[in-house]
């Protein structure tokens, strides 16, 4: 098949050690796996029903939970979507890479996001979101206001401050 592969490539014959290693190295479609861009949308849209899903590898699956369902399924901002989709790139190439090299997949699922499970940095950058989160429906109840309901509608009541001479 590589030999095929380099006269279709129309590549030099003989071909260079680096072109061979190139061509035998195993690629995700070699075992199934969609690219990291394909297997996020997929997380994205199945996040909500995990096990009814029928995944297009098990590895989608296994990253999609690490990564948080709930988290996937409530995603409601650009910055908070950029921000899963590196989370769920590490856990999908953690994954990829160790069927790459002859490794396999735990059957087991978890289906539970208890605290036990995540990591230390996770569960600091879930404190900071949660206090940042305060803070800032603080400073609108300070205002006799009720918190935004929206990234939009927060940026709108800030506009509007800034344009009234005001201290956001």
């Amino acid at each position: 098949m590589a030999i095929e592969e380099i006269k279709l490539e129309g590549g030099n014959w003989p071909p260079s050690i680096a072109e061979l290693c190139r061509i035998f190295k195993p690629s995700l479609k070699d075992f199934g796996l969609p690219e990291p861009e394909i297997a996020f949308r997929e997380a994205c849209t199945y996040a909500g029903r995990i096990m009814e899903h029928h995944w297009s590898h098990q590895a989608v699956m296994d990253a999609t939970t690490a990564t948080g369902s709930w988290d996937l399924r409530h995603c409601s901002s650009e910055g908070e979507r950029y921000r899963l989709r590196k989370v769920f790139f590490a856990e999908y190439e953690a994954l990829c890479n160790r069927l790459l090299e002859g490794g396999e997949l735990d059957d087991r699922i978890a289906l539970l996001e208890s605290d036990e499970m995540k990591s230390d940095i996770r569960k600091a950058q879930e404190a900071s979101e949660r206090k940042a989160q305060q803070e800032a429906e603080d400073f609108w109840r300070t205002r006799g206001e009720e918190p935004p309901k929206s990234t939009e509608e927060t940026i709108a009541r800030i506009k509007g401050i800034l344009a009234e001479g005001g201290d956001a």
